[in-house]
């Protein structure tokens, strides 16, 4: 596997090729195909354990919070 750090100026690139070789290319994922995600028909609340569909949710911006109402 060639390293991709090499001929890339810089100290941090100098560090990356030669810890390449030992510790190789980033490992992402479970290392086995994965199913997508099915979100559940009708959630419960965390809070109250109603469902989702009878609660009113008061979506905030930048400087205001987010407020979850449990019926």
């Amino acid at each position: 596997m060639p390293n991709p750090w090499k001929g890339v100026p810089g100290f941090w690139s100098r560090v990356n090729q030669f810890l390449y070789p030992v510790a190789g290319p980033a490992q992402v994922g479970i290392g086995r195909p994965e199913a997508p995600y099915v979100p559940p028909a009708d959630p419960a609340c965390p809070l109250c354990g109603a469902p989702m569909a009878e609660h009113r949710i008061d979506r905030g911006d930048a400087t205001t919070p987010t407020h979850l109402h449990c019926p």
